[in-house]
């Protein structure tokens, strides 16, 4: 059995989130959600299948996490991070945060939090 890499406890989710390259040599994007979160990484599923040598490892990515709660009750979060890829699968992703900062949106330009339930993937 391998011990914890991890130095962060991550928070189980399953939050929308919406992803794009920030490298010139690794273009990708897609949608997916974060299964889990800490202030250090977070992993996330996607549904389209990008090919493993079209990103490599430490490409540079943008995610924009859509948050589970309003700002005074009221005001859409999202979560926008910037990191680098340390794992990639035909499915999946983990990135390290190197920047992370919570945006307020209009009502409009965020579509429905949608929390996925956990049960329907792998354990963590």
């Amino acid at each position: 059995m391998s011990a914890e890499r991890r130095v962060k406890f991550r928070y189980p989710l399953g939050l929308s989130v919406r992803f794009s390259s920030l490298s010139r040599h690794a273009l990708f994007s897609g949608a997916g959600h974060a299964m889990n979160l800490s202030s250090e990484g977070v992993f996330v599923v996607f549904q389209h299948i990008v090919p493993e040598v079209a990103v490599p490892l430490g490409a540079r990515v943008e995610m924009r996490i859509a948050w589970p709660t309003r700002l005074h009750g009221r005001i859409p979060l999202q979560l926008l991070a910037v990191g680098r890829i340390v794992r990639w699968g035909p499915s999946s992703f983990a990135a390290t945060f190197r920047r992370h900062e919570f945006r307020t949106l209009k009502s409009s330009n965020l579509p429905p939090v949608i929390a996925w339930p956990l049960s329907k993937f792998a354990p963590l």
